[in-house]
């Protein structure tokens, strides 16, 4: 073979072989997702699932989260505090999808999210209830067994009780922060100008600067004494989004928490008393997916407990 023609087969292999790795690598980094404010197709760099983490170490807890879940970065000071109040929906079980990262930025993937886990819809007590598959039939079997004894388990606050929209979010959000805003300043540990300073900010952008002054002792929950992500999630955040969460009338009801805990259903955010999410698991493994029972008189939260 002579040698020219060796050179050519040569260049044309690595020329083959440079083709198949960049394909390959470009499949691994970027996919393409419909951008439906410009009706245009945009390459997306795909979220890079980090388990390296100084703010979350327990090996517990991140055995258990998605593959796909993009853990909030160190400087993330927002997602790491969701995270650590709202995580424990993200170590649930296998029946339920889950969102891939702490916080929806916007409605589009709000949507996205819930067509893809998919929900199914109810009436209790007249009232519209939707929730993932697994988590309704846990709820109407939980009914169930609380109508044996003379009991019933029906939502609270209407239909957002259950599945909530992005825009559901931001408008609860505004329920707490702009009548906290007017009391504070009532009470001038807030100035004018910072007040204004706020309400000029869109909901998302509040949220750090309410989670800063709340470490001043100026809070933004519904009764004022406690911070707002224990009263409402921050927008884009909630579990409500997740389709997983259920705000119980009978919360006080020792029975009722019993009932729901026996079909997966358990408080997992901490002194939100209504407030009750389905992990799809038993009581006993819910330690070993990294949460930890933390008691508030006769209610028990299981928080995620994510550093070691």
């Amino acid at each position: 073979m002579s040698f020219l023609r060796v050179l050519k087969l040569s260049v044309l292999t690595v020329f083959a072989l440079t083709i198949l790795l960049s394909s390959s690598s470009s499949r691994n980094v970027i996919r393409s997702r419909y951008d439906h404010s410009s009706g245009k197709p945009k390459p997306v760099v795909a979220a890079s699932v980090s388990r390296h983490s100084r703010h979350v170490t327990n090996q517990k807890f991140l055995t258990y989260l998605r593959k796909d879940f993009a853990l909030p970065d160190d400087s993330d000071e927002i997602g790491l505090r969701i995270l650590s109040d709202y995580g424990a929906m993200f170590v649930v079980s296998d029946q339920i999808k889950v969102p891939p990262r702490c916080i929806f930025a916007n409605e589009q993937e709000v949507q996205g999210f819930q067509n893809q886990a998919t929900f199914v819809t109810t009436i209790i007590g007249g009232v519209k209830i939707e929730l993932q598959p697994a988590a309704m039939n846990a709820l109407l079997a939980a009914r169930d067994e609380a109508r044996i004894l003379k009991l019933d388990i029906t939502p609270r606050g209407g239909s957002e009780a259950a599945r909530r929209s992005y825009a559901d979010t931001v408008r609860l959000w505004y329920t707490r922060v702009s009548p906290a805003l007017k009391y504070w300043q009532k009470r001038g540990r807030l100035s004018r100008k910072q007040v204004q300073e706020l309400q000029k900010l869109s909901a998302a952008d509040q949220v750090a600067r309410v989670l800063e002054l709340e470490k001043s002792g100026i809070f933004f929950s519904q009764d004022l004494s406690k911070s707002i992500l224990y009263s409402i999630a921050a927008p884009g955040s909630s579990q409500h989004i997740a389709m997983v969460a259920l705000d119980v009338s009978q919360f006080s009801n020792e029975q009722v928490r019993h009932i729901l805990a026996k079909h997966g259903w358990f408080q997992t955010v901490y002194s939100d008393l209504p407030h009750f999410t389905y992990l799809g698991l038993p009581e006993d493994d819910l330690s070993r997916r990294g949460l930890r029972a933390v008691k508030l008189g006769s209610q028990v939260f299981w928080i995620p407990n994510i550093k070691d």
